[in-house]
């Protein structure tokens, strides 16, 4: 397998780079194992129906703090982080030119020579989440055996940054099966979705959402015998919930009842529960404001679209 690594000028040649392709950051999206992004969602952005994604300030700072996870790392193992791998760089797969990636850093295998067939991938990330190395997070492994995969690397480590306070990290060897099942999927998303222009099924409630933001007046759809079952399991629950709810408010009635005007009721010392008023606050009435300036309120109102209902029958 040849690899042709691809140096841009500029962060910004470096993301135009990316869109020619998919990334490690992609692979867990195609393969359904993104928490926070479906594989429509991923087609909508990279055939540009979607703008691309912002860069957060959570984003920024795991860039600029992926010295200090190297360097933890580094402390940590005792082996030696490649200084020349740092910064916005590419490998790309000749034979499947869409597969490309950007490891984080490289490092030299301990106890070999330095040379490029002994290198390792170090990828660095920030947390808030408390990180267990023998249930890593499905998304962040998927990400490193695809950046092994592509590179022709067989030795990878993930390291990670919990809240500034905790740091791990977790050796991981190439496992060559489930990078060819990614090789599949990433190979059947390109093709089929990003060349054949096909739309990937929504998978998700926002997927829906997204695809028909309004409804089609007057439509009905018949379904089958699994959407009546779960529409018979929720009329239940939501009957349940209506009972506990109004139980709830009961309760509340008869403890309310024996506050009179204190803030606090108390059992053998123990607080119990407080009832008091907030802070005066100031509101703006829209209402009366457009009755004394009808002109200007209409001047500075916009319609805004409403979000799509549910309602059981």
């Amino acid at each position: 397998m040849s690899t042709t690594i691809i140096r841009p000028n500029s962060r910004e040649e470096w993301l135009e780079v990316r869109k020619n392709g998919i990334g490690s950051s992609e692979v867990a999206t195609i393969v359904g194992l993104n928490p926070w992004e479906t594989p429509y969602q991923l087609w909508r952005r990279k055939v540009g129906l979607d703008a691309p994604k912002e860069e957060t300030f959570a984003m920024k700072a795991g860039h600029y703090l992926e010295d200090a996870v190297a360097q933890f790392w580094a402390d940590a193992t005792g082996q030696q982080v490649i200084k020349s791998s740092a910064g916005d760089w590419l490998i790309r797969n000749d034979e499947r030119p869409f597969m490309q990636v950007s490891p984080d850093r490289t490092y030299w295998l301990e106890g070999m020579k330095h040379n490029d067939s002994n290198k390792g991938i170090l990828e660095c990330k920030t947390t808030q989440m408390s990180v267990d190395g023998d249930d890593l997070p499905k998304h962040w492994f998927c990400q490193l055996i695809y950046q092994l995969g592509v590179s022709g690397m067989q030795h990878g480590s993930l390291a990670w940054l919990t809240a500034g306070r905790e740091f791990g990290y977790k050796d991981i060897d190439f496992d060559r099966d489930f990078y060819e099942f990614l090789v599949e999927e990433v190979e059947r998303f390109w093709v089929d979705y990003i060349k054949g222009n096909q739309e990937p099924q929504p998978v998700s409630v926002q997927d829906v959402l997204i695809k028909y933001n309004r409804h089609t007046a007057g439509k009905t759809v018949e379904v089958g015998e699994d959407i009546l079952e779960a529409y018979h399991q929720l009329k239940g629950l939501k009957d349940e919930l209506a009972e506990l709810e109004h139980r709830k408010e009961e309760l509340e009635g008869t403890i309310k009842m024996s506050f009179g005007d204190a803030e606090a009721i108390c059992f053998g010392g123990q607080t119990l529960a407080t009832w008091k008023a907030p802070k005066d606050s100031e509101k703006f009435d829209a209402k009366e404001f457009a009755k004394a300036y009808p002109d200007l309120a209409k001047e500075f109102t916009k319609t805004v679209q409403g979000a799509r209902r549910f309602l059981l029958k």
